[in-house]
């Protein structure tokens, strides 16, 4: 039987490049269906027929149904979701509302409608507790912000659905990921912005917030490997990290990227892009995915150099 493929949020940044791994493992394009928020489906558009670009509103009760029926998928990449830390401090309630009316239509869908789906649920390194050891599955819960708040909703509900109704819930918290494609509102991507309005002579300086806190990269190809194999091999009701198991300072972040880029350029500090609470670091322990057969295979520089030639092509 051919599986049927739904992607909650596959026009984003994480669900293109998942696009784009599942056509490289040859993939029909016709098996695989991502819904949208918004009416343009930007990078995906170019890999799927129109047909196969669901746009709707995921808070949408009737709409989420709709989809599911229709479709009757086997397989569900669960990615849509309210996704930004930064935005969710101005927006608590929209954040936290949206997440979890997300998260309780997709997995009430899925329970009514396609109770034999397989269905990976993205949490988010954002969950954990403050901890200046690596992170593991079973390290404490303690979010810092709206959006860590919203994440553990979304992860707790999907573990109870897989406990109350025997359903067939992976789930997965990611830890931070950058490549191509990303938004600005993440570091990396406000970073290699910035860096090419430089190159270009439209700004003399790039602006930071707290250079002094670590985290944990990975490339987003090397993220969307790991969906793939959780999806086949992942245990049902469990979660897993996914990381590379190093920290780096975003001063040294910064560094590698100004070493990458044409001109020089003045760092400046400024209150507005410091993060009240920021957790001084995150970094994963990956000793449960790992021993599935997944290690990051990207190395951070190409990563960097990667998105710095995205954003020149812009």
């Amino acid at each position: 039987m051919t599986d049927i493929i739904l992607i909650t949020g596959g026009t984003g940044f994480a669900g293109s490049h998942l696009v784009e791994a599942l056509l490289a493992k040859n993939q029909a394009p016709e098996t695989i269906h991502v819904t949208s928020f918004s009416n343009k489906p930007g990078f995906v558009g170019q890999l799927l027929p129109a047909t196969n670009i669901h746009q709707l509103d995921l808070t949408q009760t009737e709409a989420v149904i709709k989809v599911f029926t229709k479709l009757q998928p086997t397989q569900i990449f669960h990615l849509a979701s309210f996704s930004s830390p930064s935005l969710s401090l101005e927006n608590t309630a929209k954040a936290i509302e949206t997440n979890v009316e997300i998260q309780m239509n997709v997995l009430e869908a899925m329970r009514v409608h396609t109770p034999q789906a397989r269905l990976l649920s993205i949490g988010s390194a954002s969950e954990y507790a403050s901890s200046p050891e690596p992170l593991s599955e079973t390290s404490i819960l303690g979010p810092h912000d709206p959006y860590g708040v919203s994440k553990v909703a979304q992860d707790m509900l999907a573990y109870s659905y897989a406990v109350r109704f025997e359903l067939d819930i992976v789930r997965v918290r990611p830890f931070n990921h950058i490549g191509e494609r990303q938004e600005k509102g993440f570091v990396v991507s406000d970073f290699a912005h910035q860096i090419i309005q430089i190159e270009r002579k439209l700004q003399q300086e790039i602006q930071v917030g707290n250079l002094q806190v670590t985290r944990d990269f990975s490339d987003v190809k090397d993220i969307v490997q790991a969906y793939l194999l959780l999806m086949a091999e992942g245990k049902s009701g469990e979660v897993y990290n996914v990381g590379s198991s190093k920290d780096v300072t975003i001063q040294e972040l910064l560094a590698r990227m100004k070493a990458l880029s044409t001109v020089d350029f003045a760092i400046k500090v400024v209150e507005q892009k410091q993060r009240p609470g920021d957790i001084p670091r995150s970094v994963a322990e990956i000793s449960k995915i790992s021993k599935l057969g997944w290690q990051p295979t990207i190395p951070l520089e190409k990563t960097l150099e990667r998105i710095l030639n995205w954003w020149r092509q812009q």
